[in-house]
């Protein structure tokens, strides 16, 4: 006789048993260690779903053929179902079976969870074509690069000294000039190409300083009601000055817990709807499987974790680690080569991850990547001891923090910052290490960046001197600036363009804003610049109703009171306040997790669910829903007739006898026993249960 999963639990050895509660310790709570509410927990959706997020592609594939063959018969005679490979389902059985996927029915089939059936791909549809995990691997490169250790060092520290300083540069940039969020809330992409431009990056790199400069407050928007604008946060310099090392640790950390892809922000949602930087998407970006685990996070962590396993001082190409992405994750949504790839830059430009210098499509982890690879692992099987619930994928968005020693591998990896740099005839600045931010803010008003790494290239030409002085920098200013931060003296090219771009400027200047006389009727200025009151203004008429004056607009005001000529202060925007930068757009939030069991009481938790008083089932009526499925597919598989109270949307209850045949997606069909009609009802309104004949079962697997 088959037997249902409940009785499968009751009656399995006590190997077999430990392995699964091991494995599922998510599925126990302290409340309910009975086997039937056990089996509810581990036959629910999520309960389904959570296992089979735990699979890796070949035992996925094993599944979904127990599933297809689960369509047409709930026993599944695996070995004689031609379309499941024997060698692969002898491997991928125990592993199911442990994580509560699939049970030996009798001693020749198995039986699998029927939410499995709804949630994996069985439709003919789907089954004709190929899964995104099921590429061709034939083509792969597979071959491994040898990366020598003063490249990897010399590279590791090169791109931290890089990233802190390309993050200055951003916050820099925000602050010097921002940029409106009238239009959609975001930052356009022709405001991320043009700061990406300025601080010499890409358009992906400069969206993944935008989005953890946001989440570590380092920019806001500006609070004004008419345009409010990203800018440079309030405490953002103090930030950026203090330990390079901490804010490279926390700057990994908001990468690692970004929940958006950077490839989707640089190409748009779709054809029709662009995505803007900064502005929280109104939808999931990701079509697929619904993960329980957040989806970039799990792909971030999951690359850095198959870095470290190809060692240091290797290399594997690209296509070879996202090979290995959709092996170890294949339900993971981010299918796309691109995403994997643009992680591994990323990791390249956080000093985590090195290429060989031949080959730039070669990525092997730097000594950084290896530390915080085992530091992050270290702290998920932590997380997992005391809290069980993220099991079975074991990750957790807490846990992805920077561990202490590898900020300490990275301060002492730090070398000290330059505070002059040598300007050269050919107008370049070199600074020969790490840049001081008092002196990247002086260069960056005459130059811009050419090359970035452990010292940082300047170039200074002529559109920049003529920026900085249009903004109110004279030419001595700009020589007593530059020369203050040159190790040698000023070359004598730079004396020229700087005098050459200052004389042709000179010959149009532009002063300060004065007052303005704006009047109804021309005999009101006529009046006006007639008085002898008004001289110390200055007025001078421009057109019949419109004059400028010399001095300021409360000055003017002042002289025209005294005078007695009647007029009111132009103030288009109300009165003159203080304005503040918000760095906290999103709000928190706090969810609130069930207590599952701890590895101080697992043992017992053991004992007492193979005691004889937690196998047997209430006799009658049970209170969730997580029991009413249970028996819902325990009476569907024996053919059982059931009794269910149903309430309605008004509360009103009625009584419903019938067969179940199916219950999966949150719902039981079946044939009424009163009428013979198929019916579909919500499990989710049922509010008893109650089986024919269930007494005597109770009793029998009592016995």
């Amino acid at each position: 006789m088959s037997m249902t999963f409940s009785q499968w639990l009751s009656h399995s050895s006590d190997t077999d048993f430990e392995s699964f509660v091991r494995t599922r310790r998510d599925l126990l709570q302290p409340e309910s260690p009975t086997i039937p509410s056990l089996a509810a927990a581990a036959s629910s959706r999520i309960g389904v779903s959570r296992g089979i997020e735990a699979l890796t592609s070949t035992q996925l594939d094993v599944f979904i053929d127990m599933a297809k063959a689960a369509r047409t018969s709930a026993d599944i005679t695996v070995g004689e179902n031609r379309h499941i490979d024997d060698t692969l389902a002898e491997v991928a059985l125990p592993r199911l079976r442990d994580l509560g996927l699939a049970w030996p029915s009798s001693e020749t089939t198995w039986r699998i969870q029927s939410e499995a059936i709804t949630l994996l791909p069985t439709s003919a549809a789907e089954s004709a074509r190929a899964h995104p995990w099921q590429s061709a691997t034939s083509e792969l490169d597979t071959s491994t690069e040898t990366i020598p250790t003063a490249l990897i060092h010399n590279s590791e520290r090169a791109g931290v000294a890089e990233v802190i300083s390309s993050l200055r540069g951003l916050v820099d940039e925000l602050a010097s000039s921002p940029i409106s969020r009238l239009t959609s809330g975001g930052i356009s992409k022709r405001d991320v190409t043009r700061i990406g431009k300025t601080i010499d990056l890409g358009l992906e790199q400069t969206i993944t300083l935008l989005l953890a400069a946001k989440s570590l407050n380092l920019i806001g928007v500006l609070d004004d009601p008419l345009d409010p604008q990203w800018t440079a946060s309030d405490d953002a310099a103090d930030v950026l000055e203090g330990d390079r090392a901490q804010l490279w640790a926390a700057l990994m950390t908001s990468w690692l817990r970004e929940p958006l892809d950077v490839t989707q922000l640089a190409a748009g949602a779709s054809a029709n709807e662009r995505l803007t930087v900064l502005a929280s998407p109104k939808k999931s970006l990701f079509k697929g499987f619904s993960q329980s685990q957040p989806t970039m996070p799990l792909l971030r962590f999951t690359i850095v974790e198959i870095l470290r396993d190809i060692g240091q001082g290797s290399s594997r190409s690209a296509e070879w680690i996202h090979a290995q992405v959709l092996a170890t994750h294949p339900l993971i949504p981010a299918h796309d080569f691109a995403m994997t790839e643009a992680i591994l830059h990323t990791a390249g430009a956080f000093g985590l991850a090195t290429t060989p210098l031949q080959n730039s499509e070669h990525f092997g982890p730097s000594r950084f990547g290896v530390l915080l690879a085992e530091g992050l692992r270290r702290a998920m099987r932590d997380q997992a001891a005391h809290d069980p619930s993220i099991a079975p994928v074991n990750f957790s968005l807490e846990g992805l923090d920077v561990p202490t020693d590898v900020v300490e591998a990275v301060r002492l990896g730090l070398v000290d910052e330059v505070e002059t740099v040598l300007i050269q005839s050919d107008l370049t600045a070199v600074a020969t290490g790490p840049i001081e931010p008092r002196v990247h803010h002086i260069l960056r008003r005459f130059a811009v960046v050419e090359a970035r790494g452990q010292g940082t290239v300047y170039r200074i030409d002529a559109d920049t001197i003529e920026a900085s002085m249009q903004a109110g920098v004279n030419a001595e200013d700009a020589l007593a600036q530059l020369g203050e931060i040159s190790a040698e003296a000023l070359p004598s090219t730079l004396n020229f363009l700087v005098e050459n771009t200052a004389s042709k400027l000179r010959r149009v200047r532009v002063a300060g804003a004065r007052a303005v006389l704006v009047v109804d009727d021309p005999v009101d200025l006529d009046v006006i610049l007639s008085d002898q009151a008004m001289m110390p203004a200055g007025l001078e008429r421009l057109t019949p109703t419109v004059a400028i004056g010399q001095l300021g607009p409360e000055r003017t005001m002042h002289l025209l009171e005294s005078a007695e000529h009647h007029a009111m202060l132009h103030s288009p925007s109300g009165p003159v306040r203080k304005r503040k930068v918000i760095t906290q757009a999103d709000p928190e939030v706090h969810l609130r997790k069930r207590a599952r069991v701890d590895d101080a009481h697992l043992d017992d938790y053991i004992r007492i669910l193979r005691s004889p008083g937690a196998r047997s089932a209430p006799a009658t009526r049970t209170d969730e829903p997580l029991g009413h499925m249970d028996r819902l597919r325990e009476a569907a598989e024996a053919g059982q007739q059931v009794t269910i109270m149903l309430a309605d949307s008004h509360g009103k209850e009625r009584v419903i006898d019938m067969f179940p045949a199916t219950v999966n997606g949150g719902r039981v069909r079946g044939k009424v026993k009163t009428t013979g009609a198929e019916a579909s009802l919500s499990i989710a309104r049922i509010v008893s249960v109650d089986v024919a004949g269930d007494q005597s079962d109770g009793v029998e697997e009592q016995s």
